[in-house]
């Protein structure tokens, strides 16, 4: 314990010593984003990082970006107050821009123009906890042609995928692997084969070709990212970020049925053979039947015809009963090119789903008097999730709750996740990965139109083809009907609620019976809700 505690006391010592110099050092610019004379393609914001904290004074107007070709100006006139003391994230001026409503709104601004920009960090605009000034300063930076990926190679599915070509609309001058390296990933996103650090460069500099550390055959879709400045452009421009798709397929010959093995169907009628990379079908006479072996027991005979490239089996009975069929195609049944199909079996469930009418069960709070509208939770008869209205925009939400001529806003909780309900929250902003809200207390009447509101009903759980559960919606695109008031008023006095039978019942908002009310509060009394104060 002794030893643990000297070196604590060491450690503090060095941290003292190390911050005693910091004091004693000159205010210094550590590293600025864009750095001095760098060519970068968009400026969202300058940030510059001292080696002690600072505090900023704007000038009169803000600091001017000017852009050396057209004369053109932008206004640094805030700092980003999020950032750490030493780290100073100068942000643009805002500008008002009008929507399609006609609403008024301030949007961020930024640099995309090419163009050579400068700007003057004045004395005095910084400066230390200590008054230490930071000099004036003039810095610039070039806004260049974004550095793109124009054409991929190959485009297409392939059998084998081992190098990918990316062409760009400017010439490379050097590749800059990140550390973690690039990899190719599959619909699971996981990684699957690394690409060689080694990258080749066109004689034109032109095309840059990726090498994989092993070629990939398995039938599939894979993924490959490009993230921004792997690649930097003689220019001095890096390039933009781009997600690359590529799909590996099985040209061999094959064929599959409708529906496929595993599915769940609602309906069952006749068995489908559809036919991949095959130019020629043939049924083979005298081939055994197939047979479709059902739920309860027993079997069913199904008899092959041709038509097209297709092969439809019709069977002797309806399929009626829920459960598992199982479907024998047996081998030599036909033959795709000459050769004879193999052994396979279709294992399908029939089942019934019925749609549920979509009802609302309960809103809380009680439509009636209340005393403050925090939060408002439609409860259904089953789960729910919102949905595209019939103009494909997302309406639900945000919805307004009226009064008079003020409008409130009620936020729909995405991070509720209650299924079977639907959370709304009154003045709500988002701040450090959840939703704060402020409860509406002005005295009034105050409307819901539920109509604002459209949801997806009928909930089926299914395994989806990568394995994940899902859900499938069979009510689509369903607006609610109607509306809900609540009035906010002033709260009734215990004492003024008359007694019955000479008593008074009293419960507090979790539902407990209380002899004596002795502390602030809402109280259930006599059925009827009161606000002790």
């Amino acid at each position: 314990m002794r030893k643990f505690t000297l070196l604590l006391m060491s450690m503090f010592l060095m941290l003292g010593t190390s911050m005693a110099q910091d004091d004693s050092e000159a205010l210094t610019l550590l590293n600025m984003k864009p750095a001095n004379g760098e060519v970068v393609t968009v400026v969202n914001y300058v940030q510059m990082q001292f080696n002690k904290d600072v505090v900023v004074t704007f000038p009169e107007g803000g600091i001017g970006i000017k852009n050396k070709e057209t004369g053109d100006v932008i206004n640094l006139t805030r700092r980003n107050e999020w950032t750490d003391l030493n780290l100073v994230i100068f942000m643009f001026e805002q500008k008002s821009v009008v929507d399609k409503e006609g609403k008024e709104e301030l949007v961020e601004q930024y640099i995309s123009t090419p163009g050579t920009y400068s700007y003057t960090i004045p004395a005095g605009c910084i400066k230390s906890s200590e008054g230490e000034e930071f000099p004036e300063q003039t810095f610039t930076f070039s806004v260049g042609t974004p550095f793109s990926i124009v054409e991929v190679t190959p485009s297409q599915g392939v059998e084998k995928l081992e190098k990918i070509q990316l062409k760009f609309n400017k010439q490379i001058d050097k590749v800059e692997f990140p550390a973690a390296g690039m990899y190719l990933v599959d619909n699971y996103w996981v990684p699957i084969v690394n690409i060689k650090s080694d990258v080749a460069i066109s004689d034109d500099k032109m095309t840059a070709t990726l090498e994989l550390e092993s070629p990939i055959t398995t039938p599939g879709q894979y993924n490959l990212d490009v993230y921004n400045g792997i690649f930097i452009s003689t220019d001095g421009t890096k390039n933009d970020y781009r997600s690359l798709a590529f799909s590996v397929v099985d040209n061999s010959a094959s064929f599959s049925t409708n529906p496929k093995d595993g599915d769940k169907v609602k309906e069952l009628n006749n068995l489908e053979i559809t036919f991949k990379n095959v130019k020629e079908v043939a049924l083979v006479k005298g081939a055994d039947d197939v047979v479709a072996y059902l739920p309860g027991g027993g079997e069913a005979i199904g008899s092959a015809t041709l038509g097209g490239d297709k092969i439809t089996v019709s069977f002797d009975q309806k399929f009626t009963e829920d459960g598992e069929y199982t479907f024998v195609i047996p081998e030599g049944l036909f033959t795709m090119d000459g050769v004879e199909n193999e052994y396979a079996e279709v294992n399908v469930t029939l089942y019934t789903f019925t749609v549920t009418p979509l009802e609302i069960e309960s809103i809380t709070p009680e439509v009636g008097a209340v005393d403050q509208i925090e939060k408002v939770v439609i409860k259904f008869n089953q789960n729910v999730t919102l949905t595209m209205d019939e103009n494909w925009q997302q309406i639900s939400r945000e919805i307004k709750l009226t009064c008079g001529e003020n409008v409130y806003i009620l936020t729909y909780n995405s991070t509720s996740n209650l299924g079977s309900e639907l959370e709304y929250l009154a003045n709500a902003e988002w701040a450090n990965n959840e939703y704060v809200y402020t409860p509406i207390t002005e005295k009034g009447t105050y409307t819901l139109d539920l109509s604002q509101i459209v949801v997806d009903y009928a909930a089926e759980d299914y395994i989806d083809e990568w394995g994940y559960p899902n859900k499938k919606w069979h009510g689509k695109a369903h607006r609610l009907e109607g509306s809900c008031a609540w009035t906010i008023g002033e709260g009734t006095s215990i004492e003024n609620i008359e007694a019955e039978n000479g008593i008074k019942v009293i419960y507090d908002l979790t539902g407990r019976r209380v002899e004596n009310v002795t502390n602030a509060g809402i109280y259930i009394v006599n059925g009827k809700k009161v606000i002790v104060k």
